[in-house]
């Protein structure tokens, strides 16, 4: 909510120097002279200072975050290739069996950046009897059933799992590539045949699977 409020302040001393680098030289300066973020605490008891270590925890945690919401918002191929080098947060979207999923690609891949919204919403992969796409930012999952009523279906969706049954048997059931938001992610029966869930990322990342590789 606060994103923004010292633009202009930060502006104007950003100018004052030559780059990124020059910039953070000075802000680091002043941390190293006027805060106690660099000191490393000796016992539990002092109140100064942080842990050997968690300061630059936290700065690196800080990076992450901020890298993973600018690519997601303007290079959103980069997230779905993740490359080693970014590591992070947008490591975190990383198949443990080192396959790459076919992505779109291109400068102008984001649609905040020019690119076209269908790139992402097309990639469709079938499974047995449904069929699921992504955008960065959520999930959609499509299950055909026999006709039926939504009070025979139970529909559990947790952070990191889901399963979907109709009446006692399994439609679909497993761990789930990344974490979602379980309070904000949604089903409803359509016309009685097709159960629709609606499921949203908690890290704006391209999935490789809907579950995790077995």
């Amino acid at each position: 909510a606060m994103d923004g409020r010292f633009d202009d302040l930060l502006l104007g001393l950003a100018q004052k120097h030559k780059g990124i680098e020059d910039l953070l030289h000075t802000l680091m300066t002043f941390l190293e002279r006027q805060s106690d973020l660099f000191h490393v605490k000796e016992s539990d008891g002092d109140a100064k200072g942080f842990k050997e270590g968690e300061a630059e925890k936290m700065l690196r945690k800080q990076f992450s975050e901020f890298q993973a919401r600018y690519l997601a918002r303007a290079q959103p191929h980069l997230l779905a290739r993740v490359p080693q080098h970014l590591g992070g947060y947008a490591a975190a979207a990383a198949s443990s069996s080192g396959k790459r999923s076919e992505v779109p690609m291109g400068i102008n891949a984001s649609p905040l950046e020019g690119g076209d919204p269908g790139q992402w919403e097309s990639q469709k992969n079938k499974g047995e009897g449904w069929v699921w796409n992504q955008t960065p930012q959520e999930i959609n999952v499509e299950i055909a059933v026999e006709p039926c009523r939504a009070s025979d279906l139970k529909v559990a969706i947790a952070a990191k799992s889901l399963s979907i049954k109709l009446k006692g048997n399994t439609l679909l059931e497993g761990k789930l590539f990344d974490k979602i938001n379980s309070e904000e992610s949604t089903w409803h029966l359509d016309n009685g045949k097709q159960v629709v869930l609606n499921l949203e990322k908690i890290r704006p990342a391209f999935w490789e699977g809907l579950f995790e590789a077995s």
